[in-house]
């Protein structure tokens, strides 16, 4: 199937929507004085045969005119009125008399074809070799009873000269309305399309440094502006994801360059010299504990990947956040003994809220252990879980290291690290709170934080509860989830 270019496709339409239009036009027209003409034409006999019938005689089979001779006027309608005239017999079916004109053209009607109009329509047409008529049939009825069939005519040869000079007149300019059709329709599509091959033209020089620029716009607030807007808008999205790519590769080339070098160097130095089982073991177990970090890496950048390509699909259900926030406070009690820390956890009984709750359970571990991983020895870590403006919230607060001001509005974003000084100090890829950010949007959730550099963080989670949420408000538990050395 051959495929034509817009321009010629738009050109060939608007040749065949013009060509159907003058068409149909022409025929229009054509039609249209047909009618008229005839309509006319028809309207003149009538007038006709009504004014004869006052002139008109019929005495015993006898057909006369009673009119003034001397009369110019009455002299000139009789003989134009009668001069295609003929009269039959409506019973018989006979021809009574007829004018020299009609004697002149020779054939005439047979009885049955006569009497047949005495039934049939008003008018009739005649056509012989030397011209085509349009009769009137007028029926009659004389004082004596009889009936007659009165034929008045008039030639159809002007009536068929016009439309002959008008069907002419359309076949020379509808040539001609194609052909200027076909050129103003190329110019115009290609007048059209300029725009839109300047804004190609724009797009395909646009390499990817190039994301910043964008296309021109004519100022008509027409639909090409509409285009340019949405192409620039879309350049704008590209410009963003190839700008976090760029920073996710340098980001992920950072992390992973640093337990790799620590690889790389424990192997070294360990065969750069003799060592013991022993020695040999502190090696393999350490480098073990950097093979975890890579691997703990990887998966939380998988688990990115994969939410933000919308692969993952989170479970709808009703989960009670307040033994939820309560089992994983306990289950961090080991993480925080070892640390000094207390962890107290003041809890609403049986809040519940609608989400996944695997998912749940993934965002405030990670909560939990940002806090415990930020809270020096002798600090505290605070859960609470209670409802606020028909919200179910939870809160983990920490006494810590908190986080600069200028910091805050970045915490949320992959592989940033509010303090580079200092998190070297900590593991972690700054991964934990894009994810956890991640969970809670899916959960048509909404994340808050409040901190201050050395007065410790509060990050809040509200999140949606079910229609009915039975005994949100029902008591508090309050005291120590687990307790750390002070």
């Amino acid at each position: 199937m051959r495929h034509f270019r817009l321009r010629t496709s738009l050109t060939l339409f608007y040749a065949a929507v013009s060509t159907l239009l003058l068409a149909t036009t022409g025929a229009l027209f054509y039609n249209l004085l047909a009618y008229q003409l005839d309509s006319d034409l028809q309207a003149e006999l009538s007038e006709r045969g009504a004014a004869l019938r006052g002139y008109l005689r019929i005495e015993g089979g006898m057909v006369s005119l009673a009119y003034d001779a001397a009369d110019p006027e009455e002299s000139f309608f009789i003989g134009n009125a009668t001069h295609y005239f003929q009269i039959y017999d409506a019973v018989t079916g006979s021809l009574i008399t007829r004018s020299e004109a009609m004697r002149a053209l020779g054939p005439q009607y047979a009885p049955d074809e006569a009497k047949g109009l005495v039934r049939g329509p008003d008018f009739t047409h005649l056509g012989t070799d030397q011209v085509e008529l349009l009769l009137h049939n007028d029926r009659i009825q004389t004082a004596d009873g009889r009936s007659y069939l009165v034929q008045v005519g008039a030639p159809l040869t002007h009536r068929n000269a016009a439309l002959r000079q008008l069907f002419n007149i359309i076949l020379l300019l509808l040539p001609a309305g194609i052909v200027l059709a076909v050129l103003s329709g190329y110019w115009m599509s290609g007048r059209v399309l300029r725009p839109l091959e300047e804004l190609g033209a724009a797009a395909r020089d646009m390499t990817i440094s190039d994301l910043h620029r964008r296309l021109p716009r004519t100022g008509n607030r027409d639909e090409l502006d509409r285009l340019a807007e949405i192409f620039n808008e879309m350049f704008g999205r590209l410009e963003a994801a190839v700008a976090q790519m760029k920073d996710f590769t340098a980001s992920i080339s950072h992390e992973l360059r640093t337990p790799l070098t620590a690889l790389r160097g424990e192997a070294e130095v360990a065969l750069a010299s003799a060592r013991s089982e022993g020695g040999y073991r502190r090696v393999l177990e350490s480098q073990l504990e950097e093979f975890g970090k890579l691997s703990h890496l990887i998966d939380r950048m998988l688990t990115i990947a994969r939410a933000e390509a919308g692969q993952i699909k989170l479970a709808r259900s009703v989960v009670n956040l307040s033994n939820l926030a309560r089992s994983l406070a306990e289950q961090m009690e080991i993480v925080a003994a070892s640390k000094g820390i207390t962890v107290t956890a003041e809890l609403d009984d049986d809040v519940a809220v609608i989400g996944d709750e695997g998912w749940l359970e993934r965002a405030i571990l990670n909560l939990l252990d940002n806090a415990i991983k930020f809270t020096p020895a002798g600090g505290r870590v605070d859960v609470r879980v209670h409802m606020q403006d028909g919200e179910a919230m939870l809160e983990v607060l920490d006494t810590g290291i908190g986080i600069e001001a200028e910091a805050l509005p970045h915490v949320f974003e992959r592989f940033y690290r509010a303090d580079p000084s200092r998190s070297k100090q900590v593991d972690g890829a700054g991964l934990g709170l894009s994810l956890v950010e991640w969970i809670v949007r899916e959960q048509n959730g909404r994340i808050q934080v409040q901190s201050r550099a050395g007065h410790g963080s509060n990050f809040r989670i509200l999140l949606p509860v079910p229609a009915e949420n039975p005994g949100g408000q029902a008591g508090k538990h309050h005291g120590p989830a687990v307790s750390g050395d002070n």
